[in-house]
């Protein structure tokens, strides 16, 4: 499995590295995940994974605890124009209260080419590229469900953090082109 995971990655990176406008000045690949906490597993994984030299991880917290909308720093995030320099941006157990205020930012970035994917999350809009409830047998849900900081924890947590540079640009690149959306589990 990680030959074949490694092996879609170079070749994504690739891919990415002769399309005009899709990487970063620094040819890095970069995925921000956006959730309730930050994840210890993902940071770790970013540090420590084969190809973390071409991989950029940001976290940005989702909720403001004082209006149970929207971070601060996630809407600097979106008004800057940061969130349409990302390739991949992985959404954690986000709901209508950050959606609505993040609706624009979220459809420019996806506009822009960044594979929008959310798990456990709730009124995920339609332009996302991957919205799953967490429960179901796919790769992006056994890799997040068991990441921890040691041992094959870190090897899913490493393994979906290059699965999201892989499939996760490419699945975004067919969404943007097609228009269409997939949406795994029961709703």
């Amino acid at each position: 499995m990680h030959k074949t995971t490694y092996f879609l990655f170079l070749s994504t990176l690739l891919f990415l590295v002769f399309s005009p406008g899709v990487l970063a000045e620094e040819n890095k690949i970069n995925v921000t995940y956006i959730s309730f906490s930050s994840s210890d597993a993902l940071e770790l994984a970013s540090q420590k994974n084969l190809y973390n030299e071409f991989i950029e991880y940001t976290y940005i917290p989702a909720y403001n605890f004082t209006t149970y909308g929207a971070s601060d720093e996630l809407l600097a995030a979106g008004k800057n124009g940061f969130l349409e320099t990302q390739d991949v941006i992985f959404c954690q157990m986000l709901d209508k209260s950050v959606y609505a205020s993040m609706d624009k930012s979220f459809k420019a970035a996806s506009d822009n080419g960044t594979s929008l994917m959310a798990i456990q999350s709730s009124d995920t809009p339609s332009y996302f590229a991957y919205d799953s409830n967490g429960s179901v047998d796919d790769p992006i849900c056994n890799y997040y469900n068991n990441m921890s900081t040691e041992g094959d924890g870190l090897d899913n947590a490493e393994d979906l953090l290059i699965y999201l540079v892989t499939e996760g640009r490419i699945l975004g690149l067919f969404t943007s082109f097609n228009e269409s959306v997939v949406k795994v589990g029961n709703y």
